[in-house]
This record gives structure tokens, C-alpha cells and sequence, in this order.
């Protein structure tokens, strides 16, 4: 019973790793984009 349930653990916390890796990489790569953006915004409209 008690093995059962360490192996039901280990796949969620596997599981539970890739998803929050998985948001992280999202996050990043909008707040990347984001920032670039900004960056082109603030370059046009103060004519850098």
C-alpha cells in the first residue's frame, strides 16, 4: 500500500516539475518579448 503510494508521488511530483518548468519558460519568453518590444516602442517614439 505504502509503495503504491510513493510511486503515485513520485509521477505527480515529475509531473508537477515539467509543468512548472513549462510556465517558467512561457514567462520568460513573454516577458522577453515584451521587453524587446518596449524597447522598439521606446526607440521609435523618442527617435533613438
Amino acid at each position: 500500500m505504502l509503495n503504491n503510494f510513493n510511486k503515485n508521488l513520485k509521477s505527480y511530483v515529475k509531473q508537477l516539475s515539467n509543468i512548472q518548468s513549462l510556465i517558467n519558460a512561457k514567462s520568460a519568453l513573454y516577458f522577453g518579448l515584451a521587453a524587446y518590444w518596449g524597447l522598439i516602442l521606446f526607440g521609435t517614439f523618442f527617435n533613438i
